[in-house]
């Protein structure tokens, strides 16, 4: 697996460099042979480093985790823990699942055009500019590919990511569903069709 390793306004070195290289590249061959490729970037945080990885597992699936600490190579750890504490569960659940959803379905991806409020960095930006006063909410058009998924797919999709949700058309109905992380940690799950059945 190829890995890109940056420093945000800072420079990485070679040691971090070497050692984020070999250790990410330890935990995603340890648990999946054809991983794409993979990112780190390392960015000072308040209190010391913040380092955030990001690896293609394949075409669509997606792991991110982030680490925080007061120098570079223990917040590189951290994230490297965290990936392989999600890579871990990922792989359990792969193992104890059952997939219902056919190869034909699983390419059946359709785009859909999103909306994205501006990221908390570029609103405080806008603040100290003094731009926020007559300022809109920043929106973003995207284009967000909606996955035929079980719910149990979905589900695992979500916890190899940091996103907050994950929108999907549910392969048990067609319909679109959501799962999404709650406040305590758990995750919910929203189907608007709820238990209702189809009449035919």
């Amino acid at each position: 697996m190829q890995i890109s390793v940056s420093g945000k306004n800072m420079d990485t070195g070679a040691a971090f460099q070497t050692h984020a290289e070999d250790a990410l590249n330890g935990i995603v061959n340890k648990y999946f042979d054809r991983a794409v490729s993979g990112h780190v970037t390392l960015e000072k945080a308040d209190a010391g480093f913040r380092v955030k990885t990001r690896v293609a597992l394949s075409r669509r699936i997606e792991l991110e985790a982030t680490g925080y600490a007061h120098n570079a190579h223990a917040a590189l750890d951290a994230a490297i823990e965290h990936a392989e504490k999600r890579l871990r569960r990922h792989k359990r659940r792969l193992k104890n699942h059952r997939n219902i959803v056919t190869p034909l379905e699983e390419d059946d991806v359709l785009p859909v055009p999103m909306l994205v409020y501006a990221a908390a960095e570029q609103l405080e930006a806008a603040v100290m500019d003094g731009e926020a006063d007559d300022m809109p909410p920043v929106v973003a058009e995207l284009a967000y590919d909606i996955e035929m998924l079980t719910v149990e797919q979905a589900v695992m999709r979500l916890e190899l990511s940091e996103a907050p949700m994950l929108m999907f058309r549910n392969a048990a109905h067609l319909g679109l569903n959501v799962v999404h992380r709650r406040k305590d940690g758990s995750i919910g799950w929203i189907d608007p069709r709820g238990v209702r059945q189809l009449n035919s």
